[in-house]
């Protein structure tokens, strides 16, 4: 069965390739506004929810805009910031050049917290939890608990730093690196301060050349370091042949653990500042001998996109969910654009009609007519709706029909050019199973399209087993290859085992119609952020927790960013009976988090809660959830009717819930 999602909904996604296809952005002005300095844009932040911009000059002049109807809604003096960031609760957090840490108040911008790093701090970074400010100093880098409002524990280093590019957090907080100009890679567990290891990058391509990066930021899924670099060397004849050294610009990422070289683009002007966006694959950047912005495509290796600008920038960034683009140019001037995901319409749908409202009710045909034109492209040669050849007049225009199945319907349409590029744009339609017809019964198989991990822990080394955890990852195993799942299943997972299922499972849902993360095990909260507790884990405080188990911010990050247009599905069975050390971690079961757009977490029981394992082959949330899995409904009521029947046979005392943010109508069977 095919994957699911409202009426007829567009989820655009088009590119150009030479055979295959990688998702691009562009650039659309939004607006400028209203300026409020002379000085240099040093920071940008955007709010989460999108609705607010702040900004602070050189000298520490600082604004905030409410972004519809460009109003100015606050200017002060800030002081010179070194950090600037609005949090998910819409509060902005301030790190001044003397090292004063300010919260202002989300709604009247008032300040609620201040406190002070010991010394003066380079430069300042959040952790992917939002938690922790690391603050760069010069003898050691410290870490503010923003929760307690105080030091929770400083790095000192035992060697000298100089011209540090980044500082900042893998995807799942438990690693912090620190990049110099140099190239030079130093990493710490920031739990127990230990250094785990010190790299060296390089571009490497030309003997006795010397790099020198300008800016370097990690990925948005915390595997990656993405460097701008400048590699500087003699050219062929050495001084003979020329005195002068010739430079080479490079974009480069490299592993995060390795230091090994993954992918370098070549570009023409220097990069002296990249903003990491919108998605996992892309990223902008500005040089100060161009008056324009670059976007590029790490998948490609390829510029995807200029804008030009009419003022050189001085600070650009992306909201966190990759919808808007902010330049800060040297006049004290903001300007906001749209972030138009995939390149402008060259395919454009006339058949059926596409709507975005994500509000229509499910068709109850079987059969789709497709009808289109290209345009803005050389001569189309074959034109495939879905694999199947379409009718191709060679002016552009195209025809052709495909047979629907229950549920979700991805349409993609690719044109190929003569050339053999590659023009691919992706639709959806969804089908009423309650009115399909039998010969639309055919069970789907997938085609890597529905990818799951499956993590099922019973054998804890350093407390009781659990009774059913394995069975029911079993369980969960059958059931969802049954669905068309590609299932990676992980039985008694250690540290190690579980952080590298969680990158390869990045890695397998770029692309995806559904990504589905299920675990049954221990979970714990401490500080407000969930944990998922490995085999090997021997915990007896919260800062074991922290160290040795699995942040589910992490698992959040990979999907939220590498699958970005499907559907992501976190299942947690994680909140059995706490066997570790009461008195000496966060509250009982786990906490609540706030679903990204596009994701549905659920969790066997309510927060505080814990959840039975149960008495027979299964826990009771996997075996109730299991059955209702097999029947065709929606996911909201996949979840409804698994949370009813929990709370009747466990006669109210389990209670599962759900944080969902979909956008569309899906369906699994």
């Amino acid at each position: 069965m095919k994957q699911i999602i409202a009426v007829i909904v567009y989820v655009a996604f088009l590119g150009i390739s030479n055979h295959t296809f990688s998702q691009t952005a562009y650039l659309t002005p939004y607006q400028k506004l209203s300026k409020f300095s002379q000085g240099k844009v040093h920071q940008l932040t955007i709010s989460v929810d999108n609705k607010f911009i702040a900004a602070a000059d050189v000298n520490g002049k600082a604004a905030v805009w409410e972004i519809e109807g460009n109003r100015l809604l606050k200017q002060w003096d800030a002081g010179k910031l070194q950090f600037f960031k609005h949090t998910s609760a819409g509060d902005l957090i301030l790190v001044n050049a003397k090292g004063e840490i300010k919260v202002l108040n989300a709604n009247s911008y008032t300040e609620k917290n201040t406190s002070t790093f010991s010394s003066v701090p380079q430069m300042v970074s959040l952790d992917p939890t939002g938690q922790n400010l690391l603050a760069l100093e010069k003898d050691g880098i410290e870490i503010f608990d923003l929760r307690a409002f105080m030091m929770q524990t400083k790095i000192l280093f035992t060697t000298d730093i100089k011209d540090p590019k980044f500082i900042g957090f893998d995807r799942f907080g438990q690693q912090l690196s620190l990049i110099t100009e140099l190239g030079q890679v130093l990493t710490w567990n920031p739990i127990n301060q230990r250094l785990v290891r010190e790299l060296k990058l390089q571009s490497g391509e030309y003997s006795g050349s010397r790099s020198v990066i300008h800016d370097a930021s990690n990925n948005f899924g915390g595997d990656r370091f993405v460097v701008g670099l400048q590699e500087v060397f003699r050219p062929k004849g050495g001084t003979q042949a020329s005195t002068l050294l010739e430079r080479k610009n490079l974009i480069v990422y490299y592993d995060w653990a390795t230091g090994q070289e993954l992918k370098r683009i070549p570009v023409r002007f220097r990069v002296d500042q990249m903003a990491q966006g919108p998605g996992a694959s892309n990223l902008a950047y500005f040089s100060t001998d161009a008056l324009s912005i670059f976007l590029v495509n790490y998948e490609g290796g390829t510029i995807t996109s200029t804008v030009k600008v009419k003022e050189l920038p001085h600070r650009i960034t992306f909201s966190d969910n990759g919808e808007l683009f902010a330049v800060g140019n040297v006049k004290g001037e903001v300007d906001l654009y749209y972030v138009e995901r995939n390149s402008p319409a060259e395919i454009k749908i006339q058949l059926p009609a596409i709507d975005r409202s994500y509000a229509s009710e499910p068709t109850s045909e079987t059969n789709l007519k497709v009808k289109g034109i290209i345009e803005g492209t050389d001569r189309v040669s074959k034109i495939l709706i879905n694999g199947t050849p379409a009718q191709n007049d060679f002016s552009g225009g195209f025809e052709g029909e495909i047979n629907l199945e229950p549920g979700k319907n991805k349409v993609r349409v690719v044109a190929e050019t003569s050339e053999q590029k590659q023009i691919v744009k992706d639709f959806y339609v969804t089908m009423d199973p309650a009115k399909a017809t039998s010969k639309n019964q055919t069970k789907h198989s997938g085609n890597g399209k529905r990818v799951a991990l499956i993590i099922g822990n019973a054998n804890y080394q350093y407390s009781n087993k659990l009774n059913n955890t394995a069975n029911d990852a079993k369980t969960m195993e059958q059931t969802l290859k049954e669905l068309g799942f590609q299932v990676t299943l992980i039985l008694d997972g250690n540290y190690e085992t579980m952080k590298n299922a969680v990158y390869s499972f990045g890695d397998q849902i770029t692309d995806v119609d559904i990504s589905l993360f299920y675990y049954a095990g221990h979970g714990l909260e401490v500080d407000g952020t969930n944990y998922l507790v490995p085999t090997d884990a021997n915990i007896q405080s919260a800062l074991d927790v922290k160290q040795k188990a699995l942040p589910l911010t992490g698992i959040l990050r990979t999907m939220e960013f590498t699958n970005e247009e499907g559907l992501n599905m976190i299942i947690l069975d994680a909140c059995r009976n706490n066997p570790f050390p009461t008195g000496k971690r966060g509250g009982t079961g786990l906490a609540k988090v706030n679903a990204p757009s596009g994701t549905l977490i659920a969790y066997a029981t309510d927060p505080g809660s814990t959840a039975s394992d149960g008495t027979g082959t299964n826990g009771l949330y996997t075996g109730v959830l299991s059955q209702q899995l097999k029947v065709s409904q929606r996911i909201e009521d996949i979840f409804m009717n698994t949370r009813n029947k929990v709370e009747e046979l466990s006669k109210g005392s389990q209670r599962p819930w759900e944080e969902l943010r979909l956008k569309g109508v899906f369906y699994l069977k």
